[in-house]
């Protein structure tokens, strides 16, 4: 039996689990769609957490003693979503405590050894959070797409859900959001009429729209990025700049520099964020380090090894990250 942690982060989109050894060596990998159970019933969360586990665990291939599993997760806690976890993971050989951080906790340690710093972030959700002694120690936004997220891949492909049913119905300027929008969804675009006299495409669109889990509409984020020369979207990707450097200023602290940590897979594809967060640091008397954040499954294993006490510094966060590549690679690798 090998002693063992569990690490999963845990985000809108995606749920990825990883297996460490206490020397940070990755024993395995799992993924499976999104877990945070402010977008998903309880039991789909937690199946779709646990399955990333189970997987991670089965490619260790031996029996493991997992001294902690802890999850970087977003979304609000919610206590049958922890039952079930706790459940499941005893099955998988947890004999230690089940612990939660939030998936921002996991961004700064996925790419650096540094215990303070900060993290500006837009996936799913969005907001910006300040790291002091390796803890979180303020945020701004990350509230869910019902009470935040401003500028989030959930805000952008809202607000251009919004511009295309505007367009269709002429109360809004024409956009190339159109197009691609409702070709993403394969509706035709055509000029006729349904039979309640809306534009027959707004009425395949609508119906498309209340098909889907709302938060499914970050799926039209990347269509936003991609129209970034369209006026309306180059728009919609301003404000989302607007709202990303407005968080990062209310928890910048002029007395620590950095680094800053772009986290999420809308963020680094922003035009003009980095910009704005580099006149705040210089406007500090600061030089500019902003990095894209790593794999955040592997700050979760970090803060599982540091729940342990164990210092990790830069070399074994450079260890687990080539053993978490090399384990991938060898998994993708024909038999």
């Amino acid at each position: 039996m090998i002693t063992a942690l569990l690490a999963i982060d845990v985000g809108g989109s995606n749920s990825r689990a990883i297996v460490v050894d206490m020397d940070g060596n990755c024993l395995g990998q799992g993924r499976n769609r999104g877990g945070n159970p402010g977008s998903n019933p309880p039991e789909e969360a937690a199946a779709a957490i646990a399955a990333a586990a189970e997987t991670a665990v089965a490619q260790a291939g031996v029996k493991l003693d997992l001294k902690v599993a802890l999850l970087a997760m977003a979304g609000p806690r919610n206590a049958d979503v922890q039952r079930r976890l706790d459940a499941a993971f005893r099955a998988l050989g947890l004999s230690g405590p089940l612990v939660f951080t939030g998936d921002t906790h996991a961004m700064l340690p996925s790419i650096s050894a540094a215990t303070e710093g900060y993290c500006v972030f837009a996936g799913t959700g969005s907001g910006a959070v300040r790291v002091r002694g390796g803890e979180i120690e303020a945020v701004v936004d990350a509230a869910g797409y019902l009470l935040g997220d401003l500028g989030s891949g959930y805000w952008l492909g809202h607000h251009a859900a919004i511009a295309v049913t505007a367009a269709l119905e002429g109360r809004g300027p024409q956009t190339a959001l159109t197009n691609a929008v409702l070709g993403q969804l394969n509706i035709e675009v055509v000029h006729d009429r349904a039979a309640d006299s809306r534009p027959t495409a707004l009425r395949y669109f609508i119906d498309a729209i209340y098909k889907m889990r709302p938060i499914e509409m970050a799926s039209f984020a990347p269509l936003v990025l991609a129209c970034r020369e369209d006026a309306v979207a180059a728009d919609l990707l301003a404000r989302a700049v607007d709202y990303l450097v407005a968080d990062f200023r209310l928890v910048f602290d002029a007395g620590m520099p950095g680094p800053i940590v772009l986290g999420g897979s809308v963020a680094a594809h922003l035009p003009g964020l980095r910009d704005g967060l580099a006149e705040v640091l210089q406007a500090a008397g600061h030089a500019v380090d902003i990095r894209l954040s790593g794999d955040t499954s592997i700050g979760a294993a970090v803060l599982a090894l540091r729940h342990q006490g164990i210092v990790v510094d830069e070399p074994m966060l450079a260890r687990i990250t080539a053993s978490a590549a090399a384990r991938a690679s060898s998994a993708k690798a024909p038999a």
